[in-house]
């Protein structure tokens, strides 16, 4: 491989791409790189915002909008009258302000006494850098979505409206919960709502899948099934710990934008090699590679470093056109007694 005598080219990427692609497809190798990111990818299955062209090389610019209907109100009947408010998307310009990377490189000299080939080292780096950047953009998710809480037009019933937060008692986490969670969302005025949910209501939920054919048990699994439930078991629980937290998402209240600056091809800078590679975890989601060499002695040897960097820009948005502030299409529902 050209890499090894310390030059790049554009084969040793292909070289690289392919070793990445078979790790991928190896179902033992692959399960060390596979990202905990089901949080990220319930957003994007429920995404409706439009999303320009992410604008230029220079900046970190995009428009995304949402239809806004919230002007609509009635009124008496008027004789030969058509009007009323214009409807917008309220398309608003946003910067991208979110910067990550992940670093690592490899040594030359390795190869000599290594019973791996370089390619093979290479691209088991980047599934690893990939796979830490994956899981920042779903922690970062959790942190988002706790900052964006509506508040539950809700107040009674099985839940307790506290501040942003609505506390139910575990006695009640099973499925009888899910008609409780269609007043929410009706009350809410939330239109095709989903949950997203951590440790809350995952053991319940596999339980009655696999107790449908029971008597007595049938109602559980359509219950359930009244609305989707999307469960992340590591991201959730870990930003929230100790508390177990669910949250009831209007669809397309979240928005997930990320951005790339190379193409997939190599492209020489100076002294730096760029392009592009897509994430293996999250649908959508491009990296931006940088790769220069180093000469760093090694004894009297003069050995050659490859050094490797993934980067990542990119936010989460809110929908900005709900009709009532305090209602953002995020709900939150904690498993405990109201502190």
């Amino acid at each position: 491989m050209s890499i090894a005598a310390g030059v790049f080219s554009e084969t040793a990427l292909v070289d690289i791409q392919v070793k990445i692609d078979q790790i991928w497809a190896d179902a033992i190798q692959k399960q060390d790189y596979v990202a905990n990111v089901d949080a990220v990818k319930a957003i994007l299955a429920n995404q409706t915002a439009f999303i320009s062209e992410l604008k230029g090389t220079k900046d970190r610019t995009v428009d995304i909008g949402w239809i806004n209907a919230c002007e609509i109100a009635d009124e008496a009947c008027q004789v030969c009258t058509i009007d009323g408010e214009e409807l917008s998307t309220n398309i608003a310009e946003k910067t991208l302000s979110t910067c990550r990377e992940a670093h690592f490189k490899v040594e030359e000299g390795v190869f000599r006494s290594n019973l791996f080939d370089a390619e093979e080292v290479v691209a088991k780096g980047f599934l690893a850098a990939m796979k830490q950047l994956d899981e920042f953009w779903a922690a970062t998710l959790v942190a988002f979505m706790n900052a964006a809480l509506g508040v539950n037009a809700i107040t009674n019933g099985k839940g307790v409206v506290a501040g942003t937060g609505t506390y139910v008692v575990p006695a009640f986490w099973d499925a009888g919960l899910m008609s409780y969670f269609a007043r929410v969302a009706k009350g809410n005025q939330f239109v095709n709502p989903f949950l997203l949910s951590g440790a809350n209501l995952y053991e319940s939920v596999w339980n009655a899948a696999y107790e449908r054919g029971q008597a007595g048990d049938e109602s559980k699994i359509l219950k359930f099934g009244s609305m989707p439930i999307n469960f992340d078991l590591f991201n959730i629980d870990a930003v929230n710990s100790p508390n177990l937290i669910t949250y009831m998402i209007h669809k397309g209240a979240i928005a997930f934008v990320a951005k790339n600056y190379y193409p997939g091809t190599v492209t020489k800078y100076m002294d730096e090699y760029r392009w592009s590679m897509p994430s293996k975890n999250i649908p959508g989601l491009v990296y931006d590679v940088h790769y220069k060499d180093s000469c760093e002695a090694q004894g009297s040897y003069d050995a050659m470093t490859f050094q490797y960097k993934l980067k990542t820009f990119g936010d989460y948005f809110l929908n900005p056109v709900g009709c009532d502030d305090t209602r953002t299409g995020i709900l939150a529902f904690y498993c405990g007694e109201e502190p």
